[in-house]
């Protein structure tokens, strides 16, 4: 904050004191801006809480004083160019009581998004204005020089960042309402106290379901806390319900007192409210009401009367319209399951010919193998054995009576063996196998290592060779 602003703070408390009048603090006095022209408060808000694209109109007149009361006037149209980003530009007029400040206001916002359903807001308010005195009532003759005012008077720049951490409807907010000033012209060159005049917002959006003609209404309760130079810090609690043909909202503030106002919305388009603060402070026990007025025209578009009556009396044409549309995503999905299912039972059906074509090539090479016996190799072998798959198999045992077979196969489950068998109707024996082979010397490889250290007791060959 340039030192003119520290330095007229001190003076306004040192004149308003002399004078047994209440001290006014310089902010802009805008905490109770939740409909419309909010980017005052927090230049993130341009972006959804001005009401894009519209142009609004506030002011404040501080204790109703009928000559010489601190005033403050802000006209701004906002405009928003994508769902991401806007503008806003706007004029904007100031009264301390001791200066008048009169000039422009140009506010760029600009939302990114972190992650679903959390967005970072970041907006810049720029302040080119001319400050001059306000009125000499405040500063008697033998008290101060007027001419030491007028040596702060002159043309400043001022810039007014924030930002707002959006998650759902839950927002926290930091503005600057000073961050960095400096003079265009002016006797007053120095640049101090900058960074002196911060606010931070907490807020919530709470949905509320109306009547259908109320459009999309909700409750907005907004805590704040700021910091004002060379003054105690405020703090403050807002609620705000609107609709799209009302709204009502409720206030404190720390140093102001609590406030009420309310406001209407016409044709869809044009806006207008007021509202009344009432201190409470004993400073301000004293002082009458202070007043708001505020106006908006919202520029966007909206539908014809004639064209929501055509609607309404279409009610059973968008029904049949939404049947034919079911009954057509129903088809679609009949015939997507049928291509699926045929799809499958293609691929079921070639997986079963690879598994045919699989083993008649196998049986194919096992019927091809020749086998010459080995000196005192005990091999037997047969075209075909009553459906058993064609291989060789390696014969542990061979039981003609079913009490010696069935006590062989326990005792090999027993030493942890899976055990085999087959029957042979042309000799009436039981055949335990230890494993099916499909080449001779995996069988012979299996017999001569005992069975790999499993099965210490002889064992020969047996083969099917399949038709």
């Amino acid at each position: 904050m340039p030192k003119f602003l520290v330095f007229f703070c001190g003076l306004a408390i040192c004149t308003w004191g002399m004078a047994q009048e209440s001290v006014l603090p310089s902010d802009f006095r805008q905490h109770s801006l939740t409909q419309y022209n909010a980017s005052l408060f927090n230049p993130t808000y341009a972006l959804d809480w001005n009401n894009p694209n519209s142009l609004s109109v506030w002011t404040r007149w501080q204790w109703q004083t009928i000559d010489g009361d601190p005033t403050t006037i802000f006209a701004n149209y906002t405009h928003q160019f994508n769902t991401s980003s806007g503008a806003s530009i706007g004029f904007l007029q100031h009264n301390t009581g001791i200066f008048l400040f009169t000039g422009g206001n140009l506010n760029f916002s600009q939302s990114f998004e972190l992650d679903k359903g959390i967005k970072l807001m970041a907006g810049l308010n720029t302040f080119v204005y001319q400050q001059t005195v306000a009125d000499e009532q405040y500063v008697p003759d033998d008290q101060l020089d007027p001419i030491a005012l007028e040596d702060l008077e002159g043309l400043k720049v001022q810039f007014s960042p924030g930002l707002r951490l959006l998650i759902n409807r839950f927002s926290a907010g930091i503005a600057f309402e000073n961050a960095i000033g400096f003079n265009i012209s002016g006797n007053d060159s120095g640049s101090v106290g900058n960074f002196q005049s911060i606010t931070g917002t907490l807020s919530n959006d709470f949905p509320v379901e109306l009547s259908p003609g109320l459009g999309a209404s909700y409750i907005r309760p907004v805590l704040y806390v700021k910091s004002v130079p060379n003054a105690d810090t405020q703090f403050g609690l807002n609620g705000l319900f609107s609709t799209s043909r009302f709204w009502v909202q409720v206030g404190y503030n720390s140093f102001y007192g609590p406030s009420g106002g309310l406001g209407i919305t016409i044709t869809k388009s044009f806006s207008i409210g007021g509202l009344m603060e009432f201190g409470t402070d004993s400073s301000l026990s004293e002082e009458e009401p202070s007043i708001e007025i505020l106006a908006s025209y919202h520029f966007g578009k909206t539908k014809p009367k004639k064209k929501k009556i055509e609607e309404s009396n279409t009610l059973e044409e968008e029904v049949e319209r939404q049947r034919l549309e079911q009954e057509q995503r129903e088809l679609e999905a009949r015939k997507r399951i049928k291509r699926e299912k045929d799809s499958l039972a293609e691929v079921q059906r070639l997986k079963e010919q690879m598994e045919l074509q699989r083993k008649k090539d196998s049986i194919e090479r096992l019927q091809n193998q020749t086998v010459e016996v080995r000196p005192n190799e005990r091999y037997e072998e047969v075209e075909n054995e009553d459906g058993l798959e064609p291989g060789f198999y390696l014969i542990a045992n061979v039981y003609g009576t079913k009490k010696y077979f069935d006590n062989f196969m326990r005792t090999l489950r027993e030493k942890g063996l899976e055990p085999k068998s087959f029957y042979r109707s042309f000799n009436k024996y039981n055949y335990v196998y230890l494993e099916r082979y499909n080449t001779m010397d995996e069988a012979r490889k299996a017999r001569d290592s005992k069975f790999f250290g499993k099965y210490a007791d002889k064992t020969w060959i047996f083969r099917v060779k399949g038709n």
